[in-house]
């Protein structure tokens, strides 16, 4: 309404008078996950999470952190119910969450998980989008190399897509996908291109204007085809890691003592 009344012909509305009143309220607070589905055609008790947290820092309006994975995960919903109508159903459920608390500790993420904990055997993958406005480059597999050599194939045509690099073995710490870990569900990160992101999270530039739509477009697709391809994959995703062992550091050589 106010981008309409500044955009009128003259004379024009130029001064908006708000009255605000904020208080102060004992915690803590109910606050709510936003969730929502598109069911699978063959198995729809069996699920692939996408999703980002719609929570922010409280010092801008979290644009970076987190409303453009936010974004993705809405617009990867929108496509995927759209091919859902047009006949082409995900044969597993995929699950769109958008996870409050998570600047604070994981907090709906870990919830979600709890509510849901009959559903863990059952759910293949959890992808995370939360680095900001940056292409999405590949995604950290946290050593699920098992995962990792049957997506490689079905991803292939990801290569085509401008900044996509691939599946990696590594970890990436610090967002959602680490609360489905401990229940055995592949949490893959998304890597992307760093952008805006380490000048702007957190910080009181963190607004709309530092959001670049092509980007999110890319990454958008890129959620998409992931998770339609885990979807309809044969079998849920492997749930063993393969993690490499650190060597013991080299033993000193024991040396007589002399008087």
């Amino acid at each position: 309404m106010l981008y309409r009344l500044a955009n009128r012909p003259a004379p024009a509305v130029t001064k908006v008078e708000v009255e605000i009143t904020n208080k102060f309220i004992p915690g803590p607070v109910t606050v709510f996950n936003t969730v929502g589905e598109v069911k699978g055609s063959e198995k729809p008790d069996e699920f692939v999470v996408v999703g980002a947290h719609l929570d922010s820092w409280d010092l801008a309006t979290g644009t970076m952190d987190n409303g453009t994975g936010s974004c993705v995960v809405l617009e990867t919903a929108r496509t995927i119910a759209a091919l859902a109508k047009q006949g082409n159903r995900p044969k597993r459920t995929i699950r769109f969450c958008l996870f409050t608390g998570e600047e604070e500790g994981l907090v709906g993420s870990r919830e979600y998980v709890k509510r849901h904990a009959d559903e863990m055997e059952k759910t293949s993958v959890a992808l995370i989008h939360d680095t900001g406005t940056g292409k999405v480059t590949g995604f950290a597999t946290h050593a699920h190399s098992k995962a990792k050599e049957l997506l490689d194939p079905e991803l292939e045509s990801l290569k085509e897509m401008s900044g996509w690099q691939g599946l990696d073995l590594g970890f990436l710490g610090g967002s959602d996908h680490q609360s489905f870990q401990p229940a055995g569900v592949a949490g893959f990160a998304a890597r992307q291109e760093i952008d805006e992101y380490r000048f702007t999270h957190h910080t009181q530039t963190d607004t709309f204007d530092h959001a670049k739509a092509p980007n999110l477009i890319q990454g958008a697709q890129v959620i998409a085809v992931t998770a339609m391809r885990v979807a309809n994959l044969p079998d849920l995703l492997p749930r063993t890691r393969v993690v490499t062992p650190k060597k013991d550091p080299p033993k000193e050589e024991k040396k007589d003592k002399k008087d």
